[in-house]
């Protein structure tokens, strides 16, 4: 009974760390989902222990039973050690890292019509902050237009930027951009071009520093970290699914 009250207790506790994004912000992705579906077994698991141990034991008694079982906990054992591996990768390099680069990119993020996001804002202001400490940087505003969007995310930084007093001589726009990848692909043709350094700071969110710093390498350009902080309700959201986001990052560098 004690046990049955654990599981379940931590599948509650589980869901709560994971249900506020959805709650206030409306978003769902691969992290909470993820997170949705870990609480969800402990809770079933939970509430339904008697059943799920009988189960477990008719399955054992047979050799392919048996089988199976065994190759789900490896399979289990696997994916948590490699999770959390990526995971306190992910929580490394979202520290600030960045000292007297003088080429700073700021990567996009949702606009909704002209409004922009919470997390925009916050790359932004780090951003400026960065630039208003090192007067000879220069910044490279990246993201194009989506649907939904009245203007580029490249312009939306822009505006912001300036807003915060950084002069528009020192901000260079890139806004044909849809993701990440493509926001450094592009960043690196206006370096290349301008021969600006390809020693770079990234203004991001901190969750996404790592991925961005993969990115960034695969293009040629050495990255270090201005992160912007994100609540601490959003924190397990987004550092799960930028676990995720990893992953396929390395897909696609095994594709390629």
């Amino acid at each position: 009974m004690l046990l049955r009250i654990f599981l379940i207790l931590l599948g509650l506790y589980v869901l709560n760390l994971y249900i506020g994004p959805l709650i206030s912000l409306g978003v769902i992705n691969a992290g909470n989902l993820f997170g949705f579906a870990v609480s969800g077994a402990l809770i079933g698991i939970g509430a339904f222990w008697n059943p799920f141990c009988a189960f477990s034991k008719r399955l054992w008694e047979s050799s392919s039973g048996k089988a199976v079982i065994s190759v789900f906990c490896a399979l289990v054992i696997v994916f948590c050690a490699v999770f959390f591996s990526t995971l306190s990768q992910v929580v490394r390099h979202s520290k600030y890292t960045a000292d007297n680069q003088s080429t700073v990119i700021v990567l996009g993020c949702q606009i909704r019509g002209s409004e922009p996001s919470i997390t925009l804002r916050a790359r932004c202001r780090v951003a400026a902050e960065y630039m208003k400490e090192h007067p000879d940087a220069v910044t490279i505003a990246t993201g194009g237009q989506g649907a939904d969007e009245d203007l580029s995310e490249g312009q939306c930084i822009f505006n912001l930027m300036t807003e915060s007093g950084i002069s528009p001589e020192r901000i260079y726009i890139e806004d044909n951009s849809t993701n990440t990848d493509q926001n450094i692909a592009n960043a690196k043709k206006i370096i290349d071009e301008n021969g600006f350094s390809a020693d770079v700071a990234v203004a991001t969110s901190e969750y996404h520093q790592y991925r961005a710093s993969m990115i960034c390498k695969k293009n040629g350009l050495n990255a270090s970290s201005v992160p912007s902080p994100s609540s601490k309700r959003a924190k397990p959201t987004f550092f799960t699914r930028e676990v995720f986001g990893v992953w396929a990052q390395w897909l696609k560098g095994i594709k390629n």
